[in-house]
């Protein structure tokens, strides 16, 4: 089971960062049970100057963990999630905003992500490793900078732009997992999908992390791959 958070921007380092161990196993227990309770997917937003320390459990445990990183965000929009399934690569945005307003002439909704985004691991089957991918990509050109100003929208955000690395977190219970809310993730389920290979391999040859694209794959070939699939996903 997993609990995710958005702290809502700048453009801060592109480097996920992971920490292991930041809740006893006692105090994943009892997170567990009240994510359980919740027993659904629904989004929460909790404003931190109305509530520093939270109104519940689970609030208490994400702002004691953003107070230890320093993370001073007023808002935090967080879910739960109780099982392991795919999500394809996406970027986190407001999404009543991207709804609500497009850019000028287009239907292009506009786009605002959150200042980082985290992935809260607290538990798993012994031999899952479920592990979320993180790319990061070449910086906006001229062109959507001045687009994107013109909408007032996140410069940040937009189309998926030049891939130039991946970092792949397998989850492992008490881990934490931050990433610069603008970027691109996903979560490949079974594990070894990508790789066209059993669940049960891939989830044991998993890495902490990675600089590069799955085992077997250039970086070429997997970028090839990659459009590939946003092509027939097209069809």
């Amino acid at each position: 089971m997993l609990c995710t958070l958005s702290a809502a921007i700048s453009l801060l380092s592109t480097t996920p960062r992971v920490f292991d161990s930041v809740f006893a196993p006692s105090a994943i227990r009892t997170l567990v049970a009240a994510g359980c309770d919740r027993s659904h997917s629904f989004t929460t937003v909790l404003d931190r100057e109305v509530s520093r320390s939270g109104r519940t459990v689970l609030e208490r445990a994400l702002t004691a963990v953003l107070d230890e990183l320093g993370d001073e965000s007023r808002y935090v929009e967080y879910w739960w999630r109780g099982g392991h399934r795919r999500m394809d690569s996406h970027r986190d945005v407001d999404e009543a905003l991207c709804r609500s307003r497009s850019h000028a002439g287009t239907a292009v909704g506009v786009q605002r992500c959150p200042q980082n985004g985290h992935v809260l691991y607290l538990e798993l089957a012994e031999e899952l490793r479920g592990p979320t991918c993180v790319w990061e990509e070449a910086p906006p050109d001229e062109a959507w900078l001045s687009e994107a100003a013109a909408a007032e929208a996140d410069a940040r955000a937009g189309p998926p732009r030049e891939l130039t690395a991946l970092h792949v977190v397998p989850a492992r219970p008490g881990r934490l997992l931050r990433f610069r809310g603008d970027q691109l993730h996903a979560v490949p389920a079974p594990a070894g999908e990508w790789l066209g290979e059993a669940e049960e391999t891939a989830t044991r040859r998993a890495a902490d992390t990675a600089d590069a694209p799955p085992p077997g794959l250039t970086e070429a070939e997997f970028l090839r791959w990659m459009s590939r699939q946003q092509e027939a996903k097209a069809e």
